[in-house]
């Protein structure tokens, strides 16, 4: 009797729970929305998405062709912003254009910090001080650069700031540079969230696996590895050799032709989630690797994980 119980009560709660995320906030047309990275991929189906939901938003692009694309297919409530958040002027630059783009003394409702690069792939011993500060500018220190810029625009309204962080900020099966800017968004997130509490500003980590995107291309990530490669030392490339080389590529073409969802709306549907829900998550795992096989995985203790991960991997010349 007991257990019907808890399991009576235990669904009790999810279901109690499902409802509540599913209560709304109002008047989206009185709301303004800053994203990051809206030249492609995720950030730019969101633009056009709360643009539709009549939000007013600030795309962030760095490139004139995606300005041109958001201007030609969204209304005039959409905004388009040249903002690089690895650049000082250009983060203060689109704040000024923010603040006279929006009523007198207000600010804006929400802040997606959307802008992420892959960088080169290749392992730790083939990767250079360059390709982790590359990565580390854009998918770390333009969260941390661009947050601090609009953050008294997003306490004025007791706002939303979401950031694009992944399943590898939980489970390190990237490449280090990429790996290592994700979990440093989950921590700044962390912080981030407990401090601004009293301010009323909440803070929201999306956390996607593998989506058909085009920094997870196949293409990409051979020439990439084939790249990376060619450049290193010949005591390098002895102790790897070409066959683990051409293997990894495999391996890495199998993986993501298995993980890439082409579902990629389920990444916008949680970003929307998490500026529409009066009640929104703190964390939105997205995706069916992310959800079934990474997630538990980083649960696991680490000999489980590194057995069952490892099995994946090839072994180099090296002994």
């Amino acid at each position: 009797m007991m257990i019907w119980f808890t399991i009576g009560g235990c669904a009790a709660f999810c279901f109690l729970q499902w409802l509540i995320r599913k209560i709304p906030v109002w008047k989206y047309s009185s709301k303004y929305v800053v994203i990051t990275g809206c030249d492609s991929g995720f950030g730019h189906l969101l633009a056009k998405r709360l643009d539709h939901m009549d939000f007013h938003v600030f795309a962030g692009c760095i490139t004139e062709k995606g300005a041109t694309e958001l201007r030609k297919t969204c209304s005039n409530r959409l905004f388009t912003l040249d903002l690089d958040v690895t650049s000082a002027a250009s983060i203060q630059k689109a704040v000024k254009l923010v603040k006279s783009n929006i009523p007198q003394d207000s600010g804006i409702w929400g802040l997606v910090n959307n802008a992420g690069i892959a960088g080169e792939t290749g392992h730790v011993e083939w990767l250079t001080r360059a390709d982790y500060d590359q990565v580390m500018a854009v998918n770390t220190f333009g969260v941390v650069d661009v947050t601090k810029a609009f953050l008294p625009l997003v306490r004025k309204t007791r706002g939303r700031i979401v950031n694009m962080a992944s399943v590898m900020g939980r489970f390190p099966a990237a490449t280090a540079h990429y790996v290592m800017s994700k979990f440093a968004v989950e921590g700044y997130s962390g912080v981030l969230r407990y401090q601004l509490r009293p301010f009323g500003v909440s803070v929201h980590v999306i956390e996607p696996g593998f989506f058909q995107t085009g920094i997870t291309s196949n293409e990409l990530i051979r020439k990439s590895l084939e790249n990376k490669y060619a450049r290193l030392e010949p005591e390098i490339q002895e102790a790897y050799g070409k066959e683990y080389r051409d293997a990894i590529i495999t391996r890495a073409t199998h993986f993501l032709q298995l993980a890439n969802s082409p579902k990629v709306h389920k990444v916008v549907d949680a970003y929307t989630h998490a500026l529409t829900a009066r009640f929104p998550k703190t964390r939105y795992s997205v995706g069916w690797d992310a959800n079934l096989f990474f997630r538990p995985l980083s649960l696991l203790p680490d000999w489980v994980a590194d057995l069952m991960f490892g099995a994946f991997l090839s072994k180099p010349n090296s002994k």
